[in-house]
C-alpha cells in the first residue's frame, strides 16, 4: 500500500491561490501589452505599404487592440472595422456581382472641366462583376507576431510564478 500525507495544506492552498491571482494578473498585463504592440503594428506595417496602401486612412484608424477577460479566460489580439465597411473583404478577399440601383446625381464635369451649366442626370441601374484578391492584414500580422507574444507571456507566467 502507498500512501500520501499533505502536512501544512492550508498553507498549500493558500500559496496556490496567491500564484494563481499572480499568474492572472501578469498573464493579463502581458497579453494587453501585446495587444496593443500587435494593433501598431497591423498599422504601421500592414496597413502602409504591404499588403495594402493607405489611401484615406479610415480602415487603418478603425483597427485597436482587443482586449478580453473573462471569469476562465484572458485574451489579447487585433480588430478592426467597427465603422469601415470594407475590412473582412480585404482579409479574406470577395468575389460577388454587385447590383446599382439607379439614382441621380449632379455633372459638374464633362471631359475633365467644369460645365459652366451644371445639371441633374440619371444613372441607370447596372451591374459588374467584383473580384477582390484576398490581402490579409490581421492574420498575416498574427501569424508574423505570435512567436514574440508567447515568448513575453511565458516570461511574464515564469516570473510571476518565481523560476
Amino acid at each position: 500500500m502507498i500512501g500520501v500525507q499533505i502536512t501544512g495544506d492550508t498553507a498549500l492552498v493558500t500559496k496556490l491561490e496567491e500564484t494563481t491571482g499572480k499568474i492572472k494578473a501578469a498573464a493579463k498585463t502581458s497579453l494587453d501589452m501585446w495587444a496593443t504592440e500587435l494593433a501598431g503594428y497591423i498599422k504601421m506595417s500592414k496597413l502602409s505599404g504591404d499588403p495594402l496602401h493607405r489611401r484615406s486612412g479610415k480602415l487603418s484608424s478603425s483597427v485597436y487592440p482587443d482586449k478580453r477577460e473573462t471569469a476562465d479566460t484572458i485574451s489579447g489580439g487585433a480588430r478592426a472595422g467597427l465603422d469601415v465597411p470594407y475590412p473582412k473583404a480585404h482579409e479574406y478577399g470577395m468575389q460577388r456581382n454587385v447590383v446599382v440601383s439607379a439614382f441621380h446625381r449632379m455633372q459638374t464635369m464633362a471631359w475633365g472641366k467644369p460645365m459652366a451649366n451644371p445639371r441633374e442626370v440619371l444613372v441607370n441601374q447596372h451591374s459588374s462583376y467584383v473580384n477582390l484578391p484576398e490581402r490579409s492584414y490581421m492574420r498575416s500580422a498574427l501569424r508574423e507576431q505570435a512567436p514574440e507574444g508567447i515568448a513575453e507571456l511565458r516570461a511574464a507566467v515564469k516570473e510571476a510564478i518565481g523560476l
